[in-house]
């Protein structure tokens, strides 16, 4: 009842070797004059279409009947790239026509029906009519389901063509019963529907027409009429079998895994082998990053991480059946790098603005020093936007300096310091520790309490950079390590304007930040990724306005309160990318930060007795989907 199509008659002196070929067309695969039923599982004349907008793929798995290929046949079959055979008949079979083995292929026998009755011993058995051919025939289709010892040996099978190293063949003797089941489950797993399962299934007998033909030719007229239904297929045999899987266990899915005991990685994995999907859950609807990563997460497919027992196979796997990609797609692609950039390319800012309270050097008399110290902390979160998740960043930094004034038109200061940022968004968070100079001075012509000014600031900076990103979909985390440099200057002219009660200082310049960060390679995840170098320049025009009352006597102490707005605006190109590979793939996203525009504003107070002061500030910064806050404490001594 099996696949023992090619089975021999004494009585007749009939061959199955002596197979005329069938004809050929123009397939996808081969057709082998020789072995009339090989073909490749993918289809016939075009790849089979599955549900969830899938594609089979072509050379992955190949039906067959018996191996005996003709010398052109058997180097065609060399030239596929055929890794794993799988002979599913019974020793007897074997012994009777054993197989040519296949250059580079490993050879395993898997014997389905072992001692069972089939169409497979067709010859032990006595058939009175075309009607008990054909219910045998159903019969075995049935008991590829209820047959426990069947079941076992169908567990091996399809756990061997899931851990397969390249294209797998399995085949019987005639290449459409045990074979034709194979088939059947695997167009299943796939997502092939019913219609064209069958049509699969029939398309033997269109293979196989020739030489069946010739067979039942060769046969007195009763005789082919009783043993026809054995030689081809028929609906009702598949039917039989599908029937059964409903019966028994409700669906194929339960048969898969109640019956066949697979689990649900393993059928995770046949699907991956077989199946590239053309689009995935939600990616049509996608913009941006969150687009750049579906894009990327599609793109695996076609890698080795996809057919395989690996934790990206099983993650899209999932994901195709949830219909949905869990947000994968948004925390794949290392936004975070992009992110961390942007933040640090702001740093400069953060650097001028702790010691901007002494670096004008107005209130020291010539020859004068001030020893100070500041403490600066910060938040600032971005909304993201359609390109972009959302993203949050917090800074701590300290700064020690000293300002002189040279002249009555010079003064400089310099100061050293560090500031430890944590930048989050994407599912990931990077640590940014950097360790900084500051150097800067101010002249102006007619003396620095009064009148147009100069000012000119310049930093540099080492930085560690330590990241990990929750991919999340059980894909593990990435993490990564780098180092570089961020240097910085700012040149500006203003205009200090003392008044009644308040002192303002208007300025306009240009700030330069460029950012050098090398490149590295995270660990620990399936999807850790090769993140390129990052060099990055920002320009900006900056405008300030800083005021400053007169000093409150408190006692013996003094305050000074004072205010400050100010505006940034980014030249060129506003926007951070970083870039990364996976694969061979390539992956860029942008950092949630998307400002060209940026506002600030912020109070202070300075309390002073002799020539030890204390201070602190606080202010607020925004612009498009971002907003923050600062604060800070300052101390310093005058001498």
């Amino acid at each position: 009842m099996f696949q023992r199509v090619l089975f021999s008659l004494s009585v007749l002196s009939l061959s199955i070797a002596a197979a005329q070929a069938a004809e050929t067309t123009a397939l996808d695969t081969p057709r082998l004059a020789s072995i009339d039923n090989f073909r490749d599982i993918a289809g016939t004349t075009t790849a089979y279409s599955t549900t969830n907008d899938g594609t089979l793929r072509s050379g992955v798995f190949y039906r067959s009947n018996a191996l005996t290929p003709s010398a052109a046949d058997l180097a065609t079959l060399n030239g596929l790239g055929i890794s794993a055979v799988y002979d599913l008949r019974t020793p007897s079979e074997i012994a009777a026509t054993p197989d040519t083995l296949l250059t580079g292929a490993t050879y395993s026998n898997i014997d389905i029906i072992g001692s069972t009755t089939s169409g497979a011993n067709v010859t032990n058995i006595s058939f009175s009519s075309a009607a008990d051919a054909i219910a045998m025939m159903e019969q075995t289709n049935r008991a590829f389901v209820s047959d426990a010892g069947m079941r076992s040996q169908f567990n091996l099978l399809f756990n061997e063509l899931a851990s397969a190293d390249g294209a797998a063949l399995f085949h019987c003797t005639a290449g459409k019963d045990r074979t034709g089941w194979t088939a059947a489950v695997l167009l299943s797993i796939a997502g092939v529907d019913s219609s064209t399962i069958m049509s699969n299934y029939l398309a033997t007998n269109d293979y196989t027409a020739a030489r069946v033909a010739a067979t039942l030719a060769a046969m007195p007229a009763s005789m082919a009429a009783v043993y026809a239904p054995l030689l081809g297929v028929q609906a009702s045999y598949l039917q039989a079998g599908l029937d059964q899987v409903t019966a028994e266990y409700g669906s194929m899915d339960n048969y898969l895994k109640q019956g066949l005991g697979l689990s649900q990685e393993t059928i995770y994995v046949l699907r991956g082998k077989m199946v590239f999907y053309n689009s995935l859950p939600g990616q049509a609807g996608l913009i941006g990053n969150a687009a750049a990563g579906a894009q990327l997460l599609q793109q695996l497919q076609n890698t080795g991480l996809s057919g395989n027992y690996t934790a990206y196979n099983d993650y899209l796997q999932s994901a195709i059946d949830a219909g949905t990609l869990g947000g994968v797609e948004s925390t794949v692609g290392g936004q975070l790098h992009a992110d961390a950039a942007s933040y640090l390319l702001r740093q400069d800012a953060m650097i001028e603005q702790a010691a901007a309270p002494f670096a004008s050097g107005t209130d020291l008399k010539v020859g004068q020093s001030r020893l100070w110290s500041t403490a600066l902390t910060g938040y600032l979160g971005t909304d993201g936007s359609s390109h972009a998740a959302s993203s949050n960043e917090h800074s701590q930094g300290m700064m020690v300096g000293l300002t002189q004034r040279f002249s009555e038109q010079l003064s400089a200061h310099g100061g050293f310091g560090y500031s430890r940022g944590n930048v989050g968004g994407a599912g990931g968070e990077a640590d940014t520790d950097l360790t900084f100079i500051n150097l800067g001075a101010r002249f102006a012509p007619n003396g620095l309490e009064r009148g147009v000014f100069v000012d000119a600031s310049a930093s540099g900076g080492w930085l560690d950079y330590d990241s990990k990103r929750d991919i999340g979909g059980g894909l593990g985390q990435a993490r990564g390590d780098s180092h570089g440099t961020l240097a910085g200057a700012t040149l500006a002219l203003g205009y200090r304007l003392p008044m009644s009660g308040v002192t303002l200082e208007p300025s306009l310049g240009v700030r330069v930040s460029h950012l050098n960060l090398s490149g590295f390679k995270e660990k620990g995840s399936e999807l850790a990724l090769d993140v390129d170098g990052i060099n990055e320049t920002r320009r900006s025009a900056v405008a300030n306005l800083n005021a400053s009352l007169t000093p409150i006597a408190l006692g013996s102490w003094q305050l000074t309160p004072g205010a400050q707005v100010g505006y940034e605006h980014v030249l060129g190109d506003h926007q951070v990318d970083s870039e990364g590979q996976l694969l061979g793939l390539d992956i860029e996203q942008r950092a949630a930060f998307d400002n060209r525009d940026q506002f600030t504003g912020g109070v202070n107070v300075m309390a002073s007795l002799g020539a030890f002061s204390v201070g602190a500030e606080v202010g607020a910064s925004g612009g498009g989907d971002s907003h923050g806050f600062n604060g800070g404490l300052k101390a310093s001594w005058m001498f």
